[in-house]
């Protein structure tokens, strides 16, 4: 748990500094870098939301929970209508590796007991499904491209996130796996 054990306080300061990011809006990110993006969003709500469920003191509790919710409600409201994400908190466009990302911090989210709406969860997994390609494996984008290898990986990860274990999706893209390992 935060706080305890060799790694507590490295994980605390984690911790402050990842709730400090939180805008206003929800949106995490440190623009000042020049590296915001929602791949950062998507991770970072992922470890809140990890840091969450173990929290004991009330407190910390709270001020995760309050800001890991509006990370989520940002999330929810930005996914655009195909049912995916891209690198800013918009909706007028998606890919593949960010969709996932929003896809883990939404798992994880809702794993600590947050809501997070049905309609996302369906739509994202949906695009998820319409980013294979007919030999199994997944591309970056709806409008087009070769399968990859990491790609196809990280679309199997969001289907075993939605709790999609089997089905003709997960058996095409194990199998274009095996046949590509690098």
């Amino acid at each position: 748990p935060p706080g305890q054990g060799p790694l507590g306080k490295p994980i605390d300061r984690c911790v402050k500094f990842i709730l400090s990011c939180v805008q206003e809006t929800g949106y995490i990110s440190v623009p000042v870098t020049g590296q915001d993006n929602m791949y950062g969003h998507g991770f970072s709500m992922l470890f809140l939301a990890e840091i969450y469920g173990m929290a004991n003191d009330a407190e910390a509790d709270k001020s995760v929970g309050d800001k890991l919710k509006k990370a989520v409600e940002l999330t929810c409201n930005c996914q655009n209508d195909q049912g995916g994400w891209r690198y800013q908190p918009v909706r007028d466009d998606a890919d593949l590796s960010v969709t996932i990302s929003q896809i883990m911090g939404l798992r994880a989210a809702r794993d600590a007991g947050l809501h997070v709406p049905d309609e996302v969860r369906t739509k994202c997994i949906e695009y998820v499904k319409r980013s294979q390609n007919r030999d199994g494996g997944f591309r970056y984008q709806l409008t087009g491209g070769a399968s990859t290898f990491p790609l196809t990986g990280a679309g199997i990860v969001s289907f075993y996130s939605a709790g999609i274990y089997e089905g003709e999706h997960v058996k095409k893209a194990l199998e274009w796996l095996e046949k590509y390992v690098p």
